[in-house]
């Protein structure tokens, strides 16, 4: 039996909310998590940071990183 891994980020309103880890990417340098809501086909990116020595998961929105980081994803 799989257990799916759950991580926690910070969605577009700024509220903490926990989510399906799909995959992990890196873009122009920045290491990205694509996660979503347990059985759901919905998946989003987020940026991972370390923010006072923790790992945060911060909302890119759907502007142009969030078109890199779809592309990069969808080329692995």
């Amino acid at each position: 039996m799989e257990t799916n891994r759950l991580i926690s980020v910070i969605n577009q309103k700024g509220e903490k909310v926990d989510l399906e880890f799909i995959d992990s990417i890196k873009v122009d340098g920045n290491e990205y998590v694509i996660a979503g809501p347990k059985d759901s086909n919905e998946a989003y990116a987020y940026k991972s940071m370390i923010k006072n020595g923790e790992t945060v998961y911060l909302s890119i929105g759907e502007g142009e990183e969030f078109r890199k980081v779809l592309q990069k994803y969808n080329q692995h």
